[in-house]
């Protein structure tokens, strides 16, 4: 057996242990329903005709369309306020989640913007979500929600352990984070280089990994106050079930010469190399 498939396999056992030690009741019943709704959403991903068909072909579009080049990932953490973002304005960005909120603060639009998550995000900002024109990538589960307008497209997200080369010929892999949807959209783009910025890895809260709050509107986790108004829902991160994810995409990245590294400022996720943001300019 080969030492690739060997830590693949230790990977797994390690994230169903912390999977294990994670788990709650609105955890299991919430993952259960998942899989339950998500039966006939796989069928019409696979079978591959009418808007399935239509939505690859789309997909396709980006394979490698910006190949050799550099990119920057945003995540929504409050470090993103201690940045210039003109520095930004030649490079190419992939956003996540509300990041067009940005808009607010300073004016920036990403590039291109993810969003996975079908509870807190998409279900409660879906009507915000279908008002952007950037190209936009969304949870394929959820895309009846959608206008389904021409910069909108959505990806088949599969909650396993992975990493996938091939977004329309494979499911992308889930990582308990958006921040790896979009890992997976830079490879597929052809990206060389890729810098994460804005992953604090740091949540305040005081509930158990995984298990849901409801929004006080005063939450401080985001680059913006009211990032969830009161009432709305979030969940809690699973640190642990992300550093295993990104442990695999690190080893990927790094078995083809191409560069992933952090230079969030004064982030506390320590799989990635390091990098002075502004050293980078």
């Amino acid at each position: 057996m080969n030492i690739k498939r060997i830590n693949m396999r230790f990977s797994n056992i390690n994230r169903y242990l912390i999977a294990i030690k994670n788990i709650s009741y609105d955890r299991f019943y919430y993952a259960l329903k998942r899989r339950i709704d998500n039966i006939p959403n796989a069928i019409a991903w696979f079978i591959n005709i009418g808007y399935s068909k239509k939505n690859k072909n789309k997909l396709l579009d980006y394979k490698n369309i910006h190949k050799g080049e550099r990119c920057f990932i945003l995540a929504n953490g409050p470090s993103l306020n201690k940045i210039d973002f003109n520095l930004l304005k030649n490079e190419y960005t992939i956003g996540m989640n509300r990041i067009y909120l940005l808009q607010k603060v300073n004016g920036f639009i990403p590039d291109y913007l993810a969003c996975i998550d079908e509870k807190c995000q998409l279900k409660q900002f879906y009507d915000e979500y279908n008002q952007l024109n950037i190209p936009c990538f969304f949870n394929w589960n959820q895309r009846k929600l959608f206008d389904k307008k021409s910069n909108q497209s959505f990806v088949k997200v599969k909650f396993s352990t992975g990493f996938s080369r091939d977004i329309v010929r494979s499911q992308t892999y889930n990582g308990a984070s958006v921040t790896y949807t979009c890992i997976q959209l830079a490879y597929y783009m052809g990206f060389h280089e890729v810098y994460l910025i804005g992953k604090d890895h740091e949540y305040k809260c005081h509930v158990k990994a995984g298990k849901t709050s409801i929004s006080d509107g005063a939450e401080k986790n985001h680059f913006i106050d009211g990032y969830y108004k009161k009432g709305q829902v979030w969940d809690s991160p699973t640190y642990e079930v992300e550093e295993c994810a990104y442990e695999i995409a690190k080893s990927v990245f790094e078995k083809e010469n191409k560069v992933i590294k952090d230079a969030t400022v004064g982030g506390k996720l320590n799989v990635f190399e390091k990098v002075d943001f502004n050293s980078l300019f």
